[in-house]
């Protein structure tokens, strides 16, 4: 089921996973999508290395793509990977 955006944003705890990549400790998760847990298939963003990921069946983290993103979400999902190393910049 698609979820409609709310134009609220939520930060939720999640268990702490690596990334698969940088292995930045991720453990919160903030949905574009308002007031959602993230779920088995959602994507999220690493905030250490701007890769695009995908929670597994088990909540882990795999590496994913933009590609792999629906074409309705890419857009957004873009957005944030330009943000994530737009603030690395800054902060290097």
């Amino acid at each position: 089921m698609r979820r409609k955006p709310t134009g609220k944003t939520l930060t939720t705890r999640v268990a702490p996973r690596f990334c698969p990549k940088c292995f930045y400790l991720l453990d919160a998760a903030t949905s574009l999508l308002g007031e959602v847990q993230p779920m088995p298939g959602d994507f999220t963003v690493c905030i250490g290395c701007a890769c695009v990921l995908r929670f597994t069946p088990t909540m882990h983290l795999e590496l994913s793509s933009l590609e792999a993103i629906p074409t309705h979400s890419r857009m957004d999902f873009a957005r944030v990977v330009q943000a994530v190393k737009a603030r690395g910049r800054e902060d290097g």
